[in-house]
C-alpha cells in the first residue's frame, strides 16, 4: 500500500497542500519506519509552507511532529518492531501515513499514554520546558506574562509556572479562553484590553506572537526583565534598537527547540518529562481537534485564526 502525504510544490496559503501517494518507505541502514497514527500541527508547519524559512526545497514535505508504531526497522537498532514511539526536532514529514525516521529521533511512549496524548504532547510540552529550564531564568516567585496563553505551548507554560509558584499573567482573545486561564489559576487579559498596564512589572514576557504584542512586551517588564520571543504568529517584529533594551536594562532571547536537545539521551530525558508530565496530571492535556490528512488545508486555517486552545492533530 502506497504512503499517503502531504506536499507543497509552492509556497503560499493552505490551498498549497497537496495530498499525493508515495512509494511506502524502507527501513535503510540506520532508519525506523513508523506507520503513524498522529501527527501534530504546529505554526512552524504554516511558516514553511509560506516560505518564511530559508534553505526549503521544493516540493517539501511537512510536519515535525508524530506518534505510531515501529513497522520495518534495520537490523542492530535498540527499538523493535511493534515498538510505540514518538519524534519531533529533527525529522521532516509527519503529515503522512508512514515515515522513516533515524532512531537517535525516536523517543519511547510509556504503556500508559495513548499515542494520541503523546503526540499532541511532544512538541508543545518539549518546548515549554525548554522555554523555562534552559532559557528563562526565572527567580523564584516572580510574575510573568504569557502571550497567547490558551494555546498550545502557553497551555503548558501557564500550568507548569503556577505549579512553580508563579503568580501568571496570560492574554487571550476571547471570554471562553479567559475563563480557562481562571480555571487553571492565572489572571486572563483580553488582547482588547490595556494588557500592558494591567501585567506592568512582570520579570519574564513568553512572547509566541511576534510583531502584534513585541512592544508591548518590552514595556510590561520591569528592570532587568527578561522577553522570551519563542514564536511569530502575527508576524516578525520590526528589527530591534538595542536602546529600547537599555532603557530598562532588558534581555531579549530567541531560542530554537533544537538547540537545545543536541542528542538523543537529552531528547528522551525531556520527552520522558513531559510525559510524566501528562501522566501525573501535573498538566492537563488539551486537544482542540482533529483532522484526516484530506481536511489538512482546513486544519491549517483553523490555526492561523488563533482561535484554537489546545492542540490540532492530523489522524493519518
Amino acid at each position: 500500500m502506497p504512503t499517503q502525504a502531504i506536499l507543497v510544490h509552492q509556497f503560499g496559503g493552505p490551498e498549497m497542500l497537496e495530498l499525493q501517494s508515495l512509494p511506502t518507505p524502507q527501513a535503510a541502514a540506520g532508519q525506523a519506519v513508523v506507520r503513524l497514527e498522529y501527527a501534530g500541527i504546529n505554526f512552524v508547519d504554516l511558516y514553511q509552507r509560506e516560505g518564511r524559512y530559508p534553505n526549503i526545497s521544493l516540493p517539501w514535505r511537512l510536519g515535525l511532529e508524530g506518534a505510531g508504531e515501529i513497522v520495518d526497522i534495520a537490523p542492530g537498532a535498540e527499538f523493535q518492531v511493534g515498538d510505540r514511539v514518538a519524534f519531533t526536532t529533527g525529522v521532516q514529514g509527519a503529515y503522512a501515513s508512514h515515515l522513516a525516521v533515524p532512531p537517535e529521533h525516536l523517543v519511547r511512549v510509556p504503556d500508559a499514554l495513548a499515542l494520541r496524548d503523546a503526540a499532541a504532547a511532544l512538541e508543545h510540552g518539549l518546548t515549554a520546558a525548554m522555554l523555562l529550564d534552559d532559557v528563562a531564568r526565572l527567580p523564584a516567585g516572580e510574575a510573568v506574562l504569557v502571550h497567547a496563553a490558551a494555546g498550545g505551548v502557553g497551555g503548558w507554560l501557564v500550568q507548569w509556572l503556577i505549579a512553580r509558584g508563579h503568580p501568571v499573567f496570560g492574554t487571550v482573545s476571547s471570554a471562553a479562553k479567559a475563563e480557562w486561564l481562571r480555571s487553571v489559576g492565572a489572571v486572563p487579559l483580553l488582547t482588547s484590553s490595556d494588557w500592558v498596564s494591567a501585567a506592568r512589572g512582570v520579570a519574564v514576557v513568553f512572547d509566541s506572537v511576534g510583531r502584534s504584542t513585541f512592544a508591548g512586551s518590552l514595556d510590561a517588564l520591569r528592570v532587568g526583565g527578561h522577553l522570551v520571543l519563542f514564536g511569530a504568529a502575527s508576524g516578525q517584529p520590526e528589527p530591534v534598537d538595542v536602546l529600547a533594551l537599555q532603557k530598562k536594562s532588558l534581555t531579549l532571547t530567541r531560542p530554537v527547540l533544537p538547540h537545545f536537545l543536541p542528542d538523543a539521551a537529552k531528547r528522551r530525558e525531556r520527552a520522558a518529562t513531559v510525559f510524566e508530565a501528562v501522566l501525573s496530571g501535573a498538566v492537563q492535556l488539551r486537544i482542540h481537534a482533529e483532522f484526516p490528512l484530506a481536511d489538512v488545508a482546513g486544519a491549517h486555517e483553523l490555526l492561523a485564526s488563533r482561535a484554537t486552545q489546545g492542540k490540532l492533530l492530523l489522524k493519518p
